[in-house]
């Protein structure tokens, strides 16, 4: 041992140069973003606050010393073009930290979201999803070259700040390097054992994500509990065809179904959408309507299958016969006709909602491929379409119109000679430097591209009265998910299971029924649009939405956090004022128990009991 340590010795203790001028540069990046995003947070910098904040500057200085490290070991003793590439790779990273604390700035998510988001469905869905964000050229232009030029423009500060440092150079030992390596690590620690007796769940989930590791190296220990059974288990697509219900109907007058892109409830209201506003005044309107999720693809999936889309990849992999729903209306004798002007390819909703080749639709029109127009003039197309089939004798009876429009999904369509009603409007989302500060612009962009679909929606009314198919007329319209405007710290959608991400409008026509119940979700819109048709109430079997029109409505509201193209893991369930947000947690095969870990559990009605497996097992044990 002594005789080995005496080789080592010398590779400790000799030193090289190293470049401190461009480590510093990376180092006070690191910084910088990090002490920004506290630094924007509405409380104050002390206790849990000021302790991520420290343990942000903590884990800069460790991940410089790394960097350092192998920039000492590549010099000594790799070829020197190694070296260049680190240094690259190295400038990429620092990117890849501001474009974490630029997400975590607008939607308070890390920047693994948009990499699983974007690339985890492949190529095709890559393409789909840049589309389906609705962003301008100029805004993925720039994406792209940065990704390119950035490496170099890394390149480029290490050889200019190299020629700097020989004048006046700094020598470091290996030695050197191994002890602020163990300094830091050491301090980091302390700071885990100090802090760790008061984070919870729900702040440490928040803050966690502002680090530059995206985690400490201790944190709260989970609670986790064990449920006897699976949660809200999916039965196989061949059980669910066996056990549809033989439905029968005197009349098949004509359903008309609009899931409008990210329409947020308290948005619709008289100033935005008169003509929406005073539908459901005069028909059905859900006080307290909510989605199943958080994003469009889960979204369509809660109203298409009328069940909570916890296993939606299950029917995305192994079903082939499409919506249950549909299939009941088929054998009813309905024709599905759909105009879309979003992309139904997304995450291959297509063939889940319609089955494989989209066998249940017997005609769809689809504008999402005509891209070089903006969204609210392929909505427009949409109206046209239904115009034109409409019209026509066997467009009056027996159908299904579909509609998905897409003029409210970012960045907020609107054509340019519609007379705007919410002024001053942002020409435009820049989200490189947009702050809470600037968003009312953004607010009023969203305002007027509700309005223009509200005016859609009045010619939609117009064209059914001009063909006296109104009084007969079975709608229901909704919004897919929320947006959240910064209310708790985040942009859009997709990110918080919260009232402004999953809250949104609930419209019924159904003549001569009145709903039993104020709340429902979006896996009970086709049980009532079906109870309504045959009369037949009871799809427990097959359904874990319930018609609006009886008695026994489902006690429990779930949501479910967007996962990209995975399974959701993560989920809400509302109980009269009782809130569990968990996560699910992998399970081996064959096991029927679910093991949940508690993210947070809001138990207002309860003031004895504390215990979490008590509380479950009292308020959510059925699930």
């Amino acid at each position: 041992m002594r005789l080995l340590f005496k080789k080592i010795y010398p590779y400790l203790t000799e030193k090289a140069e190293v470049n401190y001028l461009y480590f510093s540069v990376f180092l006070t990046g690191l910084i910088l973003f990090s002490f920004s995003y506290f630094l924007l947070l509405e409380q104050p910098i002390v206790g849990i606050h000021l302790f991520f904040l420290l343990y942000a500057f903590g884990q800069a200085f460790l991940e410089t010393w790394v960097f350092i490290f192998i920039t000492y070991v590549l010099k000594k003793w790799a070829p020197r073009w190694a070296l260049f590439l680190f240094i690259c790779i190295s400038f990429l990273l620092l990117l890849l930290h501001f474009t974490n604390f630029t997400m975590l700035r607008l939607m308070d998510i890390s920047i693994s979201y948009p990499f699983k988001f974007l690339f985890g469905a492949g190529i095709d869905h890559l393409i789909v999803g840049f589309q389906a964000l609705n962003m301008h050229l100029g805004m993925i232009a720039i994406i792209f070259f940065s990704l390119l030029l950035i490496p170099i423009g890394g390149l480029l500060l290490y050889w200019s700040t190299n020629h700097v440092v020989k004048k006046r150079p700094w020598n470091i030992s290996l030695k050197q390097i191994a002890l602020a390596l163990a300094a830091t690590t050491s301090l980091l620690l302390c700071l885990d054992c100090l802090a760790q007796p008061y984070i919870n769940q729900m702040i440490y989930k928040k803050y966690k994500k502002a680090l530059p590791f995206g985690t400490t190296f201790l944190g709260p220990t989970p609670h986790i509990v064990t449920v006897d059974h699976s949660v809200l288990p999916l039965f196989p697509e061949n059980d669910i065809a066996k056990k549809l219900p033989s439905l029968k109907t005197s009349t098949t007058p004509n359903i008309y179904l609009f899931v409008i892109e990210t329409l947020r409830k308290d948005f619709v209201n008289q100033k935005t959408a008169p003509i929406l506003t005073t539908f459901g005044k005069e028909n059905i309107e859900i006080s307290r309507s909510f989605a199943n999720a958080n994003g469009t693809h889960l979204s369509w999936f809660s109203i298409f299958h009328a069940n909570i889309p916890l296993h939606w990849t299950t029917v995305r992999d192994q079903w082939n016969k499409g919506s249950p729903p549909l299939q009941l209306l088929k054998n009813l004798g309905y024709k599905i006709i759909a105009y879309s002007a979003a992309d139904l390819r997304y995450f291959g909703m297509d063939q889940v909602l319609f089955g494989e080749k989209r066998s249940l639709v017997d005609e769809i029109k689809e504008f999402s491929f005509l891209r070089n127009i903006e969204p609210c003039d392929r909505d427009a197309l949409c109206m046209d379409a239904f115009e034109e089939n409409i019209s026509k004798e066997e467009g009056k009876k027996g159908n299904v119109y579909l509609f998905f429009l897409d003029s409210t999904h970012s960045e907020y369509s609107f054509p340019k000679d519609f007379p705007l009603k919410f002024t001053p409007i942002a020409k435009q989302i820049d989200y490189l430097t947009l702050t809470k500060k600037e968003i009312e612009p953004i607010k009023n962009r969203y305002r007027n591209s509700i309005a223009y679909v509200d005016s859609l929606m009045d010619r939609f009314f117009t064209i059914l009265k001009k063909e006296t198919l109104y009084e007969e007329a079975i709608i229901a319209i909704t919004g897919d998910h929320g947006e959240e405007f910064f209310e708790e710290g985040a942009l859009f959608h997709g990110t918080h299971l919260n009232s402004y991400q999953t809250e949104v409008p609930i419209f019924f026509k159904c003549p001569g029924w009145a709903p039993w119940t104020t709340e429902a979700t979006h896996i009970d819109i086709f049980p009532s649009l079906l109870h309504h048709i045959t009369g037949h109430s009871d799809f427990s079997s097959i359904f874990n939405g319930i018609s609006i029109f009886t008695e026994n409505m489902n006690p429990y509201r779930i949501t479910v956090m967007q996962n990209g193209p995975d399974i959701p893991c993560e989920f809400s369930v509302h109980k009269r004022m009782n809130k569990l947000h968990a996560r699910l947690l992998p399970t081996k095969n064959g096991n029927e128990k679910t093991q949940i870990e508690i993210i947070e559990l809001n138990m207002p009605e309860e003031t004895s009991d504390t215990d979490p497996t008590n509380l479950i097992e009292k308020y959510f044990a059925n699930l």
